[in-house]
């Protein structure tokens, strides 16, 4: 069985093979619907695809994950900001911020434990993927330089920076 599916049980004890990283891509694709409009997941689900998958959506963990990165954004903005000082947040293309903000959702809060290379190496894909190499790059450069940094960082993740962060990529 390949790493990104994980297999759980059905109601008739049956497998189920859950796809991470078709989940992430639908997590990515949430993220970016709500970075643009009012939200709403079942709408979304309707519109755009349809209630048609070819996969078994990880609901578990595409659920955590907005609930974290919506949660935690000031702290990803933050983050962000840090490593990439010759970028405005605010005119920064949403195809650089939310691969970012998946890898810093799973690095520093996610449950479930991820290896930090897998997390960086699906955000650089997913750059890569739904964009131009030039976001590759990018995403690339600002999460190495978040994992080599990555102790210090996990001592601020607690902090309120809603008084210094006053932006949102959502709606």
């Amino acid at each position: 069985m390949k790493k990104e599916e994980a297999i759980v049980k059905a109601s008739s004890d049956e497998p189920i093979t859950k796809h991470r990283k078709k989940s992430r891509k639908l997590l990515f694709q949430e993220l970016y619907a709500m970075s643009y409009n009012k939200f709403d997941a079942q709408l979304f689900k309707e519109s755009f695809f349809d209630n048609v998958f070819t996969f078994n959506q990880d609901e578990e963990y595409i659920n955590e994950m907005k609930k974290i990165i919506t949660f935690y954004e000031k702290f990803f903005i933050y983050i962000i900001k840090e490593y990439t000082p010759k970028f405005k947040i605010e005119t920064m293309s949403k195809s650089y911020i939310l691969p970012i903000y998946m890898w810093l959702a799973e690095m520093f809060y996610l449950t479930e434990e991820i290896p930090a290379k897998v997390s960086i190496n699906e955000a650089v894909e997913m750059a890569k993927v739904y964009w131009d190499d030039s976001s590759k790059k990018i995403v690339n450069w600002v999460l190495n330089k978040v994992f080599k940094n990555y102790e210090e960082l996990n001592k601020k993740k607690e902090e309120d920076f809603s008084k210094i962060i006053t932006e949102s990529c959502f709606k």
